[in-house]
């Protein structure tokens, strides 16, 4: 990929919505490599405020809005097209993260993308690639964070097998050592909840890896504290058994009295430790070496590729181009129908081009490789249940959306969950996939107007009296729009 996001010599910032911290990375570009200027941490623990019900508790949504509110304040002389926060676990789980998403934006000032495990873990084998010695090796990486752990194989700056567990330190650290107290029973019971876990993971990835990477923090941690205190040279099985002993005859975490062992690390440290005894002896790792890569420096890589306009080096374009090989898309049709759609979106919204209806048009016909039939709910199921790389949860979920409402009824669709710029993205595409029904490049000449929950569609009257079918499915697009409490108008010129 060779495009970069316009910017001159701004710096670019990236903020890391974690289940343990949230972490703040401002870098500048040089030469194509990213530069860190300052990092920011806060230890906002956020998975610790989940209810049984998996609801963040009021109190630390409001300390994770303080820290975010901070972050803004170091964020103010950034342009916002040169920042991405991205949020993992807690947000990805959460029963409230409606609530919880809002208060965060606002917060912070700028829109955060909730990403998949999967998207997280590409992210996090790109910042740590960056940062490792070039290699045609493949190299497993791994990230244990306060929610989730990520597992990722890759090659130079390509990664192959990626894969994401509901595993955290800090889950982990409150199910299996409440109150930070440590025996050798709820070690057992934690190893051994890691490991069934992991286990599928051998049919996937290969069994024995003399050198492994971290890019987490508990990775880090847990290498200064086994160096430190001469329980080996680097991260092995051997040596996190002896801290494993230590904080069994410790008891409780607090009474630990080791070197390098911070005091805001230590109530999620023997889930982390669990976590990490765990896979190194399900995959047969010899050795852990931390990483300064992670996720936040993987998000800035992405960002410099990522465009507000359709672009080839965008990794959701790349990602779209996948899928459309994969479910042999009729990639006339989707241009045709894209072109069209960008041309009434640039009468009703803004000139340049909407990334979010490019993709649609390309993959709107995906699902007839499952059947003709409601192809188009085959479509939007694909996309729901697909990883795709690139994609924030929201903009899949916006994907998914369009690709279900560009044709047939609307009543499938919520009204109130549209927001204007949505509903004028399944207008715009509703009506190029339906002018473009006959497959054949005989578009009229069309202009749309919106006026609030309003379109006034204007044509050429001689062009539609030689088409009766699309004048027939104009008819019963307009009273579809009507049933839905939206006015879609024909006017006819000439």
């Amino acid at each position: 990929m060779t495009a970069r996001r316009q910017g001159g010599n701004e710096p670019l910032a990236a903020v890391d919505l974690g289940s343990n911290s949230f972490r703040l990375l401002i870098a500048k570009e040089d030469g194509g490599q990213i530069v860190p200027i300052s990092t920011y941490r806060e230890g906002v623990r956020l998975a610790g405020g989940l209810s049984d019900s998996n609801e963040v508790a009021d109190e630390k949504l409001a300390e994770a809005c303080v820290a975010l509110e901070r972050f803004r304040e170091r964020l103010g002389t950034i342009p916002r097209d040169r920042v991405r926060a991205v949020a993992t676990s807690t947000y990805r789980v959460a029963k409230n993260r409606a609530a919880l998403l809002k208060a965060s934006e606002q917060a912070l000032g700028v829109g955060i993308d909730v990403i998949s495990g999967q998207e997280e873990a590409r992210l996090i084998y790109l910042g740590c690639a960056h940062t490792l010695p070039w290699s045609d090796q493949e190299r497993l990486i791994v990230d244990i964070g306060g929610g989730s752990t990520e597992f990722i194989v890759g090659q130079r700056y390509e990664p192959e097998l990626t894969e994401s567990f509901p595993l955290g330190a800090v889950t982990l650290s409150q199910n299996f050592f409440p109150g930070a107290t440590v025996t050798a029973a709820a070690f057992r019971k934690a190893e051994v909840f890691v490991r069934t876990r992991v286990e599928v993971l051998q049919k996937r990835y290969k069994q024995g890896w003399p050198l492994a990477y971290g890019s987490s923090g508990t990775i880090r941690a847990l290498h200064e504290i086994v160096t430190e205190n001469n329980f080996g040279n680097a991260i092995t099985v051997d040596a996190l058994l002896k801290l494993k002993g230590a904080m069994i005859d410790a008891g409780q975490v607090n009474r630990l009295e080791l070197a390098a062992l911070k005091s805001s690390r230590a109530p999620v440290l023997p889930g982390g430790l669990a976590i990490l005894l765990g896979l190194m002896q399900e995959l047969n790792v010899q050795a852990i070496e931390p990483a300064e890569g992670a996720l936040r420096l993987g998000v800035l890589y992405d960002l410099l590729h990522r465009s507000d306009e359709p672009s080839n080096s965008d990794p959701r374009s790349i990602t779209v181009a996948r899928l459309q090989n994969r479910y042999g898309a009729d990639r006339e049709q989707a241009e045709r129908v894209g072109t069209l759609a960008q041309a009434l979106w640039a009468d009703v919204a803004q000139p340049a081009p909407d990334p979010q209806l490019s993709w649609a048009a390309a993959v709107h016909e995906i699902g007839m490789a499952i059947a003709h039939e409601d192809y188009h709910r085959h479509s939007a199921y694909v996309i729901e249940h697909s990883e795709l790389y690139g994609f924030s949860e929201q903009e899949r979920s916006t994907l998914a959306t369009l690709a279900l409402g560009h044709t047939g009824t609307l009543k499938k669709l919520n009204r109130d969950a549209l927001s204007s710029a949505l509903l004028k993205r399944i207008v715009c595409l509703r009506l190029a996939a339906l002018f473009c029904h006959g497959r054949v490049n005989d578009v009229p000449t069309a202009n749309l107007r919106a006026q609030g929950d309003s379109f006034l569609l204007q044509l050429d009257g001689s062009w539609l009296s030689r088409k009766p079918l699309t004048a027939a499915l104009l008819d019963e697009e307009t009273a579809r729009w009507a049933k839905f409490g939206v006015a879609l108008t024909l006017g006819l010129r000439g």
